[in-house]
This record gives C-alpha cells, structure tokens and sequence, in this order.
C-alpha cells in the first residue's frame, strides 16, 4: 500500500479532500507542515505527497513528478505573506524571522528581497521575540494574521510580488513521487498520477461545496471559495516556466546547485 504526504492548509483541500473521499482507503497516510512532508518524502517515509518545490532542485534525482498537478500562484497567493513594521526598502541590516514550517518560500523571501528589492536583512529562524518584528508566514496561519495585522504592520503578498517582478506564477508545490516507489511499483505509481489529477478536476468541480464543507471560523466560506480561485492547480507551460526562473534565481543565491531537469512519472 502506497503511503501519502498531507499537508492539512487550506490550499491543499481541493486535491486532498476528493482523493479521500475517493480513494482513501486504499492508501496510507501522514500528515505534517510542509517541511515536515519534505523530510518525510526525502527519508521514504512517504512515497508520494505536495512537496515544497525547492525540495525538487536540491534533490532532483530523488524525485519523478506528478504530471500537470501544483499550487500555483499567478497573482496574489494571499497565504504568503511578509508582514513588516518596516517599508522592504528599509529591511536591510534589520531582523527577518522565517517560519520553519516553509521551505520553498523562505528561498521566494530571499530573492525578492536581495534579487529584486536590493537588501539583505538578517534572518532568523523561528518566532520572533517581538510580535511587530518582521516576519515570513504561511498558510492558513498567514491568512489570520493577516486579517488582524495591526496598524502599522504592512502586508505583503510575496505571489503578488513575484508576479511583478517575472511575469511568471510562482509554483510553490508540487507532487512528487519518490523514484525507488516508481521501481518498484510502476503501475500503481502510474495509477496514483490519475487518481490525483482526477480528484483535482473534481475538486475544482465543486469549489463551492467544498467550501462550505470546510468553512471554519477563521477561514469563512466565501474566503475559502474566493482563495481557491486564486491559485492554480495545474502545472502548465506559464507554470513550468516560472518554477525554471525561480530555479534560477535561486541557484544564483546558492540556495541549490542547479536547475533541475524534471523527471515526469511514467505512463501518465
């Protein structure tokens, strides 16, 4: 029985809760941040999950992809934010806290702010002792904190950022298989593709009623619908294109050694 990655945000509904309903019986399953589910990927504990995109360039050989299956962002991504007492011109020399539970998105911050903004601030990992220090959030925390930012705190988009400054989505994740399931059990691999696109199609489907499935006091329903509309779920040309100039970016920063080539699962 193939195992499989959960992230348990908001962004990941539209694909995770129609396989569930479909297909959840015939996998394992762990649930973890994002960071969590990379290290899960990279040590086998899983076969197959939504993994930070930087995970792929620092480790391509590890990986085949999931075909035409992200989180994507064309615009706003709206769950990853910078939330800053500071105008970003005047980060430089000033403290950064980065959430550990991102991967992908720490390496976005980063290029936007050196690459793009030209300052370099000194980060730190963690909480920040300040609550008005500047700090990196993401997902559904991103979004709360976010809605109550006090006065003074600005908000930053870091999709809607990178967006003007490429003209690119930015993918944050994508599906990944780990290769030595792919060995072994091809055709489940294979199998495990289809069901995923699938359940995506269905998910985007039926937007609507998943939002009103999964509406929480702090993630009302139509914040829900009208966030799923906003992202995109496909890994496409535009999409494809993107990851290669973050890819890019980030191996000028040293955040990875190289561009990767993309090794797509098999019979998909």
């Amino acid at each position: 029985m193939l195992a499989l990655g959960e992230i348990r945000y908001a962004n990941c509904i539209p694909v995770q809760a129609p396989f569930r309903a479909r297909w959840g019986g015939a996998y394992r399953f762990a649930a973890g941040e994002p960071a969590a589910v990379n290290q899960m990927l990279a040590t086998g504990a899983i076969d197959c999950g939504p993994v930070s995109s930087i995970e792929l360039a620092r480790h391509p050989d590890r990986y085949q992809v999931i075909p035409d299956l992200a989180i994507a962002a064309r615009g706003p991504a709206r769950s990853v934010l910078l939330l800053t007492p500071h105008p970003v011109a005047a980060l430089g020399g000033k403290e950064v806290w980065l959430t550990p539970a991102s991967a992908t998105s720490v390496v976005l911050l980063r290029i936007l702010l050196e690459r793009f903004a030209g300052v370099r601030p000194i980060y730190c990992n963690g909480e920040p002792n300040e609550p008005r220090s500047a700090r990196l959030l993401i997902g559904d925390r991103a979004m709360a904190a976010a809605a109550t930012a006090p006065t003074g705190v600005t908000v930053v988009d870091l999709g809607a950022w990178w967006a003007e400054q490429t003209g690119l989505p930015m993918v944050f994740a994508l599906w990944l298989l780990h290769r030595a399931q792919a060995a072994r059990a091809p055709a489940a691999c294979t199998e495990l593709a289809q069901r995923l696109a699938a359940a995506r199609d269905e998910g985007l489907a039926h937007l609507d009623d998943l939002a009103r499935a999964h509406a929480t006091a702090t993630l009302e329903q139509a914040t829900l619908s009208a966030y799923w509309r906003t992202l995109s779920y496909h890994f496409g040309a535009r999409e494809r294109a993107g990851l290669e100039r973050f890819f890019t970016l980030a191996a000028e920063l040293g955040a990875v050694a190289r561009v990767p080539q993309l090794t797509w699962v098999a019979g998909t």
